[in-house]
């Protein structure tokens, strides 16, 4: 009975202070601008992801583990659902809107496969979506409004065309420096550099990051220097609790995206019905972007949440300002 009884205590005391490693993870993401008092470019994000507690590197997936140099190594996969909203500056406008961003929605799946170390994080990607009216995102925004009392968007019938989604992508964090700092704090700085290939987006970017707080090399990776999703909760690693203020700054070389340069057929028909010319409501991408984001993060063996500020420079060489942003909150459990 005392053996019982031993054993039913041992067990609780490891599923109390389970390490983030040893749980799977929920994440409830939303990226909005909103909070700045804008609605326009990229204008909302909503994500829903699983990630898993520590996994063996399956056969197949082992090229892709970290295992290969670094024994110590954490393996785990995530699936994401994901929205993406586009708009351009005027949604009350019912034409088409000349040198500005195409409405566009994305509705898309991810598969993630993560690899974890306290010096260095890396994701492999696979994404598949759509755009166009299959996202639904006319209908989402339009819920949103009626909600919020915001302006209805009238020009969602000229938004980029259907298109099945496929990308491939790759990113890796690297510590470049770490140092023992306050009140049993650290101070972490690192590279992010990232590659994407498909006909959502091809890109290449690298950034530093800087980041002050606790436990940081049990959860490189998490932060990330982006607009769109730019923390991600299953990164973290072997770690009960933790905090810390996180900043940093990337280039992009940006060779094609379809929210901006994808096919819209009833723009097209606008054109010819009214005699324009074939190119009056083309908008050009522009290759050369940068990316900041300003966050922090807070958690402990069950829950946490993070919230960052995100800034950037226009996607498309027509933008009217040099710099659009938005807020993102993620919420996150581990079981």
């Amino acid at each position: 009975m005392k053996y019982c009884r031993a054993m039913g205590l041992s067990t609780l005391f490891l599923a109390v202070f389970a390490t983030a490693a040893e749980k799977s993870t929920i994440s409830l993401s939303v990226d909005n601008d909103g909070i700045l008092g804008v609605d326009k470019d990229y204008t909302s994000g909503l994500f829903l992801s699983y990630t898993s507690g520590e996994i063996s590197p399956y056969p197949i997936f082992s090229i892709l583990s970290l295992s290969n140099w670094y024994p110590d190594s954490l393996d785990k996969i995530e699936f994401l659902i994901g929205h993406k909203m586009f708009t351009p500056s005027e949604i009350n406008q019912q034409e088409p809107a000349k040198n500005d961003r195409p409405y566009a929605g994305f509705f898309h799946t991810e598969f993630n496969y993560l690899s974890l170390t306290s010096h260095q994080a890396h994701r492999f990607n696979l994404t598949l979506g759509t755009t166009g009216e299959r996202s639904m995102a006319e209908d989402a925004q339009n819920i949103v409004h009626g909600i919020t009392g915001s302006d209805e968007p009238r020009g969602w019938s000229y938004q980029i065309d259907n298109k099945v989604i496929a990308n491939i992508g790759y990113r890796l964090h690297s510590e470049l420096f770490h140092q023992r700092s306050l009140v049993n704090t650290d101070l972490e700085l690192s590279n992010i550099s990232e590659i994407n290939l498909g006909n959502f987006r091809s890109d290449v970017s690298t950034g530093i990051m800087i980041r002050w707080g606790t436990d940081l090399n049990a959860n490189l990776g998490a932060a990330n220097i982006d607009t769109e999703r730019p923390f991600e909760a299953g990164m973290i690693a072997n770690s009960q609790h933790g905090w810390y203020l996180f900043s940093g700054i990337k280039a992009r070389y940006r060779a094609n995206d379809i929210t901006i340069e994808g096919e819209r057929s009833k723009v097209k028909n606008y054109i010819k019905t009214n005699e324009l010319s074939p190119d009056y409501f083309d908008v050009n991408l522009e290759n050369i972007q940068a990316s900041a984001v300003a966050g922090v993060v807070w958690y402990n063996q069950y829950f946490g949440a993070s919230l960052t500020l995100a800034a950037k420079s226009p996607d498309y060489k027509e933008a009217s300002k040099s710099i659009y942003g938005n807020g993102s909150l993620s919420m996150f459990v581990f079981f």
